[in-house]
């Protein structure tokens, strides 16, 4: 029965397997210690995989999430953020990103909608470039997302906003801001986190809570990817793909919607299978072995 697996891939998943680089296993073999023979398997698991998406096997999918904050410089995160909703240009993809982005499409990866964050420019992707709605209607596909985002209460961006908030703080950012005063009673919020973009702006300008701008960075990314996961998690749900492939267990992001004390709703209530990129080899492996001929989507 010629059944697909529909996956659904996080930046750097989709990264590698998108350009697995297969010539370099011909280098530096010798000595070949655990740590160099671990590092062959998995290109070998890349470029495996990448085939079970050019033939077919693999309904590949990325999320428009993937595109944003994960895909920009630490620079850049910030002028992100600073952007939206303004007139000002918002960053550019890297020149690199958009190399593995084109290898991604000529694989066979497709762009599952979904757009939330702020993003910086997106490639310009044609109609073939989409994820058919194969699963689920584009409206009930569009109710799932909006289903998984109200369960968790859109926690990373109110982190973010808290966040941003005591900066503003911290800056006496409300002193100098008066004329957003009523803008903020309108929206039910503090002066000081209606202006929580500014006060992240003001940081990376001149820190005064954190020692230096890079440890503020680092913060600031780990924030943001926790809300990239977030809406890679969000869209992977509402397309009902089968697996979503990350190598985040939330061990390095605090707060990751892959971390354990999400897990049992993630896993439980909204049914999402998370699988590591050699363990979704060996999975195919086991049902489509080595794919020759290519199943026509």
């Amino acid at each position: 029965m010629r059944t697909p697996i529909a996956v659904t891939f996080d930046t750097n998943t989709y990264s590698t397997i998108a350009d697995p680089k297969i010539a370099r296993l011909l280098e530096k073999w010798w000595p070949l210690d655990r740590d160099r023979w671990e590092s062959k398997k998995r290109r070998i698991a890349w470029w495996y995989i990448q085939r079970c998406i050019s033939k077919g096997r693999i309904l590949a999918g990325i999320p428009e999430a993937a595109f944003a904050a994960e895909s920009l410089r630490n620079t850049d995160r910030v002028d992100l953020l600073l952007t939206v909703g303004t007139k000002t240009p918002p960053p550019a993809v890297p020149p690199t990103r958009q190399e593995i982005i084109a290898a991604a499409l000529a694989t066979g990866f497709r762009v599952m909608h979904g757009p939330r964050i702020g993003y910086g420019a997106l490639p310009t992707f044609g109609p073939a470039d989409w994820a058919s709605d194969t699963r689920y209607p584009i409206g009930d596909r569009q109710d799932r997302m909006s289903a998984f985002i109200r369960h968790f209460g859109e926690y990373p961006l109110r982190a973010l906003q808290s966040f941003g908030e005591q900066l503003s703080a911290a800056h006496s950012l409300a002193a100098s801001n008066q004329h957003y005063a009523q803008a903020a009673v309108l929206n039910n919020i503090t002066l000081d986190r209606y202006l929580w973009r500014r006060g992240i702006g003001a940081e990376a300008a001149q820190p005064r809570s954190h020692a230096t701008q890079k440890v503020f960075l680092t913060v600031l990314r780990k924030l943001m990817a926790d809300w990239a996961d977030f809406d890679i998690a969000a869209v992977h749900y509402s397309y009902g793909y089968d697996l979503l492939c990350t190598e985040d267990q939330g061990k390095l992001v605090s707060n990751s919607i892959f971390g354990a004390q999400h897990a049992s709703d993630v896993q439980g209530v909204f049914k999402i299978k998370s699988i590591a990129v050699m363990d979704l080899a060996a999975h195919c492996w086991k049902r489509f072995w080595f794919p020759l001929r290519t199943w026509r989507r």
